[in-house]
């Protein structure tokens, strides 16, 4: 072959990448720069009574506190599920609404609660300690089919049986399928079971995030595995803005595994923060999140 078609591609990041010479998000260092810290959710599920961040907002170095209700109020909208599947009988999936900070009620451990801003990431952390959350526990499942099962408790009011997606199969004969078992001289059924994965790449989730007032143009720092389909909807679906006002830069990137290809709320803080501070705003994923596998 004469050109690209069939000749080998000389690799170009190896050599920067085994001397030390990647830039990731983390090696970004801009002026001004402030430091976010997420409380989670300890708890699966629960109705959310009370979020007392006053002492939060009062300790040194603290630049931002906000809760769900913040985030309903400057009109933020959810994390959007891009791939429009159809259940068998022709009707659409249902939809789990997921705010960027709870609203009302937590779902599962790790869910974004309040974000904090400060100077520093340790003041961050302090301020985060002093927040006093209220929860109302309510009945948590672990297994599908418990979850699925007559009278297991409901995650979202509007989505009956817990069934988000109800898919099937229609590839070979069922007809026949069933018929060749009911024929068989023995039948052996088994139960598998397919066990929870954690993707934990080497470097964790990250974002950071920049402000130009004069242009009214955020720039997003974040390793993905695709800038464009995780910029447009992160602009036009959660933080409301033309596309055109969010630049995403992903620089090297330390692992992903499918893990990186998706929209995430703690992106959508950043950018709404820098924007309301004029200040960059950087939050990285700690590992002990990484390890308990807080992440959908």
């Amino acid at each position: 072959m004469k050109f690209g078609t069939g000749q080998p591609v000389r690799r170009h990041e190896d050599l920067p990448l085994i001397t030390g010479r990647g830039r990731y998000t983390d090696d970004i260092i801009l002026p001004r720069m402030t430091y976010a810290f997420v409380l989670r959710s300890p708890v699966a599920h629960a109705h959310i009574k009370r979020i007392d961040v006053a002492a939060a907002r009062r300790m040194p170095g603290v630049l931002f506190v906000a809760t769900g209700e913040d985030v309903r109020t400057d009109g933020l909208g959810d994390v959007p599920c891009m791939v429009p599947l159809v259940n068998r009988d022709g009707t659409p999936r249902h939809d789990t609404p997921r705010p960027v900070l709870a609203l009302g009620k937590v779902r599962h451990v790790g869910q974004p609660v309040v974000l904090v801003v400060a100077e520093t990431l340790t003041a961050a952390r302090d301020a985060a300690e002093a927040i006093e959350v209220e929860y109302e526990p309510l009945p948590a499942i672990t297994e599908v089919k418990d979850a699925i099962s007559p009278g297991a408790p409901q995650l979202f009011d509007h989505i009956p049986s817990n069934i988000v997606f109800d898919w099937d199969n229609d590839m070979g004969d069922a007809k026949a399928t069933n018929a060749a078992f009911s024929r068989a001289a023995r039948v052996v059924t088994l139960e598998l079971l397919n066990n929870r994965i954690v993707v934990n790449s080497m470097e964790p989730r990250n974002a950071i995030a920049d402000f130009d007032q004069a242009s009214g143009r955020s720039t997003l720092y974040t390793a993905t595995q695709g800038p464009h389909f995780v910029r447009d909807p992160l602009a036009e679906a959660v933080l409301k803005i033309p596309k055109d006002m969010l630049r995403l830069i992903t620089s090297n990137v330390g692992g992903a595994f499918g893990m990186k290809a998706f929209v995430y709320p703690e992106q959508a803080l950043v950018v709404w923060a820098s924007r309301k501070l004029v200040r960059p705003v950087k939050w990285q994923e700690e590992r002990s999140e990484a390890l308990r596998g807080i992440r959908l």
